[in-house]
C-alpha cells in the first residue's frame, strides 16, 4: 500500500506540479524564471557590459536598493535559494549574448578557507553551479585564495590594490592556455578582486571576462571602466 501510495503522489506532482515560491521574497508565486514579478520589477533588471583596464565584464542590476539588499541577504544571511536564482537568471543571460558564445570555462572568484568556513559557502560557486545548469560550461575549481585578505568594502582604492597584492595563485592542473574564462562572482564595486584574478588567468594564457549579478554605479572613470 504504501508503494502504492508514493506512486500515486508521484503521478500527481507530474501532472499537477506544485506551485513554486518566489525565491526572493519567499512569499509570491514564482514565474518560470524562479522569482515574482514584483522582485523582478524592484530588480530593476539592465544587461550591461562594461571594460575594466581592458578586460570585459557583464553584470545584471546595480548595487543599490533591493539588488543591495538581497546579496546581502546571500551572503550574510545564509539564503542560499536568493544565489540559485540569481544563478538561473544569469544562466539564461549568458544564454542570449554572442559576446559570451565562445567561454570554455566558468571560474568563480575563490574564497579564503577561514571566511569560507564562517559563511558555510562560496557564493561565487554557487552562482556558476546554477550559471551551468542552464548553461552548459564546465567549472573550474583550480584557482585558490593563497591567504586570507580583508573585506574590500570600506578600504580605500590603494588599500584594495594592495589586499589583493598576490591573492590568487593556481593550483596543480590548471590549464588556461587559450580558454575564453568567465569569472563569476557576487558583485562588483571597485573592480579590484576581478582585475587581480584576470591579471592571472591572462599571465597564464587565459583571456578573461567577468559576469556579476550586481554592479556598482558610481565607480566609472575612477578606476578605467568604461561603459558600453
Amino acid at each position: 500500500m504504501q508503494v502504492l501510495s508514493e506512486w500515486a503522489r508521484a503521478l500527481e506532482e507530474l501532472f499537477f506540479p506544485p506551485e513554486l515560491t518566489c525565491g526572493f521574497c519567499r512569499e509570491r508565486p514564482a514565474l518560470d524564471v524562479g522569482a515574482c514579478r514584483g522582485c523582478l520589477d524592484a530588480l530593476h533588471i539592465r544587461w550591461e557590459k562594461r571594460v575594466l583596464h581592458g578586460y570585459p565584464y557583464f553584470s545584471l542590476f546595480p548595487y543599490q536598493g533591493f539588488g543591495r539588499s538581497l546579496i546581502h541577504n546571500l551572503k550574510f544571511q545564509g539564503r542560499y535559494e536568493v544565489g540559485v536564482t540569481l544563478g538561473v537568471f544569469l544562466g539564461l543571460a549568458c544564454r542570449e549574448e554572442p559576446e559570451l558564445a565562445k567561454v570554455d570555462l566558468l571560474v568563480p572568484v575563490p574564497l579564503a578557507p577561514g571566511r569560507l568556513r564562517e559563511r558555510g559557502f562560496n557564493q561565487a560557486a554557487l552562482l556558476a553551479d546554477n550559471i551551468k545548469g542552464v548553461w552548459k560550461r564546465p567549472i573550474c575549481h583550480h584557482v585558490a585564495r593563497t591567504r586570507e585578505t580583508k573585506p574590500q568594502s570600506g578600504l580605500p582604492l590603494t588599500a584594495r590594490k594592495r589586499n589583493l597584492h598576490r591573492a590568487f595563485a593556481l593550483l596543480p592542473g590548471a590549464d588556461f592556455r587559450g580558454k575564453c574564462c568567465l569569472i563569476v562572482d557576487d558583485v562588483i564595486t571597485s573592480g579590484q578582486t576581478f582585475y587581480a584574478l584576470a591579471r592571472v588567468l591572462e599571465q597564464n594564457g587565459g583571456r578573461p571576462v567577468g559576469l556579476f549579478a550586481a554592479r556598482t554605479e558610481a565607480f566609472g572613470s575612477e578606476l578605467g571602466a568604461e561603459k558600453l
